[in-house]
């Protein structure tokens, strides 16, 4: 055995992989295997595995899941995490291939006799921190200042790694029904997100359908909440920019008044788009920075303001988009202020396709039980799990990570805090939606 440094990652490499069916048991010579068994008995046998696992790997994934609370990395530039991925997969027997961007990575777990035909499952996951100081008093504490995972992604990391030697023990039990396709994403919090730079690494070639799950703290550990349609919105980045001659502030009629037209556009652009799009399509520009001059005395020569704009459905969303730049000029034209505005495009609302909710609704109450299942809203959230379900039908589910009767902290704070029992649930859901079939309705 040797050990081999990755970004700060340091992985065990072995002349023989460390495969589940090492970690476990031995598994059964192939005259004892299960391939023999009626339908309905191979079901039940494939998830007492599931749940056998789930529990026997539950300390295993916790630590997992604290490394990478411990030592996160901002989008794109996961490279320890990626690391991370790869050695925890390459011990249970599977192939990972690091995305060719160089972070996230994506493997196959096949079965035997596996046909192209029949198509694969994608299960996907975000790899990805944010750039906020973790405010937490615990020994996994994030060791990189100014850098927290703050929305969960850490969760669904070490929850798809469980799903990976989960599925690689069923698949030497020949209990995989199914080929699937594990995607560990990067740069999700990146606009317009990294799942376009997934998509354009192949990971969505040969997938029939997709699905996710993203922690919540709204809902109770042991719940999935789910809803047909849209769960997330459409979000972009909006830049408007300003510049004058500047001057003192004893003779303002000889300047423009970069401060005045700044104010008027954190005030009015909202009103007016209000006016001018359909309420129903939720629309709403919230301004998160105001930037201009640095003295009491001095009219400055520029000045930004910076926001996001949301939008419940598409077309909301593409009249915002063209209407903010022509209402920011009509704002500030009182002002004589050159504007400039930039609308980065950021995501499309994730649009839930309603097989893809029943197939995780049935795997959640197979798996957890029937009352498991809760409903969700629509939140003004920005998801890029959107662009693959754009291109694959499935469905994202939210996790329930909230103690019973505790108040837990929302995600994107220094503070937000998960109960670490959602991971075997997690790896419970997603096992389960990728090894099973809908049946026809009868």
């Amino acid at each position: 055995m040797r050990c081999v440094m990755f970004g700060g990652y340091t992985a065990q490499k072995h002349d023989r992989l460390v495969t589940t069916r090492n970690a476990f048991r031995p598994a059964p010579a192939r005259g004892e295997r299960l391939n023999a068994m009626p339908e309905a008995d191979r079901d039940a046998a494939r998830r007492a595995e599931i749940v056998r696992l789930a529990g026997a790997l539950n300390e295993r994934l916790i630590a997992i899941r604290r490394d990478i609370h411990a030592h996160p990395e901002i989008g794109n530039h996961e490279h320890r995490t990626t690391a991370l991925i790869v050695d925890h997969l390459e011990r249970s027997g599977l192939v990972a291939k690091v995305l060719p961007i160089g972070t996230g990575a994506y493997c196959d777990v096949l079965p035997g006799g596996f046909e192209d035909s029949t198509g694969l499952v994608g299960l996907r996951a975000d790899i990805d921190a944010l750039t906020i100081p973790d405010g937490k008093a615990v020994d996994y504490a994030s060791k990189n200042p100014g850098v927290c995972h703050a929305c969960g992604h850490d969760v669904h990391t070490a929850i798809l790694l469980g799903v990976g030697i989960v599925l690689s023990r069923l698949r030497d039990l020949d209990l995989l029904p199914r080929g699937v396709r594990l995607i560990f994403q990067p740069a999700e919090e990146t606009s317009p997100g990294g799942a376009l730079d997934a998509i354009d690494g192949g990971v969505l070639h040969d997938l029939t359908e997709i699905y996710a799950l993203h922690c919540d703290p709204r809902t109770d550990v042991g719940q999935i909440a789910l809803k047909v349609g849209p769960i997330t919105s459409a979000v972009d980045q909006v830049n408007i920019s300003l510049s004058g001659t500047g001057g003192h502030t004893s003779r303002p009629q000889l300047t423009q008044d970069i401060i005045g037209a700044l104010g008027a556009l954190a005030t009015m652009t909202q009103l007016l788009l209000s006016r001018r799009i359909d309420p129903r399509s939720g629309v709403s520009l919230m301004w998160g920075s105001m930037h201009s001059g640095s003295v009491a005395n001095a009219i400055p020569r520029t000045g930004e303001i910076v926001g996001t704009l949301r939008a419940l459905d598409a077309a909301g969303w593409q009249l915002a988009k063209q209407l903010i730049p022509e209402l920011a000029a009509e704002i500030v034209r009182p002002f004589g202020v050159e504007v400039d505005v930039a609308v980065t495009e950021g995501v499309p609302p994730a649009v839930n396709h309603a097989r893809g909710v029943r197939r995780l609704t049935r795997a959640a109450e197979e798996m957890l039980g029937p009352d498991s299942v809760t409903a969700t809203e629509q939140s003004l959230g920005g998801e890029d799990f959107s662009w693959m379900l754009q291109k694959v039908p499935g469905a994202l589910g939210r996790l329930g990570v909230r103690t019973p009767g505790e108040i837990c902290p929302d995600i994107h704070q220094p503070n937000f805090v998960v109960d670490e029992r959602c991971i075997p649930v997690g790896v419970k859901v997603l096992a389960g939606v990728a090894t099973t079939f809908e049946r026809p309705a009868i």
